[in-house]
């Protein structure tokens, strides 16, 4: 009888274990089937997530001026198609000298401390009142990657002649805005954008169309190409800067852009056989690559302006 008994609790509990390990096998396939299903829609829902693009480079300078600087100093300008900002500070001498523009490289913004926003601040308490512009991007696509130097030059030269007419519409649309203030106007351009406007005033002269500052000041100006065009390239702005007939002004760094320091002495050069009237060219030494150094900048500038009338 007591045999009968242990063997009924045993089989009992047998049974028991059984029902137990089959109830948390079913749990557990559950809870892989719920969590199978979950991370199906989270994956979903990441599918779906919209990652916003990078703000550009120019939208961000955009953003900043709007954002740190007194609204009445920042002047929206509308070239064209295109509007653009630009910041305005207005004489603070008794001695109006005029205005100076003053042009960034691209990728730059119109208040850069390699030398234009030291130019903007200080200025106008010698007398002229700054228009400085926000330019657009260099283009994405250029310079060309074609593999052949023809499909290179042709590519390129359509980017660039886009470029350069909208960054003549703007030019013109500033140098508008300029007639409202009196004196003289004279443009101080960075890098790039200071051999396309050399370029862009001798179309202007030629096709009797836009017009030209009276001065025009180049701080390491060159101009970007496909290595094996960039010779060529630059080699063709020393021959448009020297048969240019407005003043200029071309400033260079000792620890400058390579092609900056490569092709300076061909401007001077060419400048000279053309007897090119108030063309100065100077070295400025400087301790950091492309910065400029804010007392001799001004001095070299002033001591220029002097030296024509000005």
């Amino acid at each position: 009888m007591q045999l009968k008994l242990i063997l009924t609790v045993i089989l009992f509990i047998c049974t028991n274990i059984t029902v137990l390990a089959q109830e948390d096998k079913q749990e557990e396939v559950k809870t892989t089937v719920e969590n199978k299903k979950d991370s199906k829609i989270d994956s979903e829902k990441e599918k779906n997530v919209t990652i916003p693009l990078p703000v550009s480079v120019e939208q961000q300078h955009k953003e900043d001026l709007t954002h740190y600087l007194p609204t009445n100093r920042v002047a929206p300008i509308l070239a064209g198609p295109d509007d653009y900002l630009t910041l305005i500070d207005e004489n603070t001498s008794v001695n109006n000298k005029g205005v100076a523009i003053l042009l960034p490289d691209w990728q730059q913004g119109a208040v850069n401390p390699k030398a234009i926003n030291f130019l903007r601040k200080t200025l106008p308490k010698q007398g002229w009142t700054t228009i400085s512009i926000q330019p657009a991007n260099k283009p994405s696509n250029f310079p060309s990657r074609a593999l052949k130097v023809s499909e290179q030059q042709e590519a390129n030269k359509t980017i660039i002649d886009d470029y350069k007419t909208k960054l003549a519409a703007l030019i013109n649309a500033v140098l508008n805005k300029s007639k409202e203030y009196p004196g003289i106007v004279i443009i101080i351009a960075q890098g790039n954008h200071g051999a396309m406007l050399v370029d862009i005033f001798d179309q202007q002269s030629t096709n009797q169309n836009g017009t030209t500052p009276n001065a025009l000041i180049l701080l390491s100006s060159y101009l970007l190409n496909s290595n094996e065009l960039i010779d060529r390239t630059n080699t063709a702005f020393a021959k448009t800067l020297a048969y240019s007939e407005y003043p200029i002004l071309d400033l260079y760094l000792k620890y400058d852009n390579a092609i900056v320091l490569d092709k300076a002495a061909q401007r001077l050069t060419m400048a000279n056989q053309e007897l090119k009237a108030y063309y100065r060219q100077r070295q400025i030494n400087n301790n950091a690559v492309g910065y400029y150094p804010e007392q001799e900048l001004l001095v070299q500038i002033n001591s220029w302006l002097k030296s024509i009338g000005w």
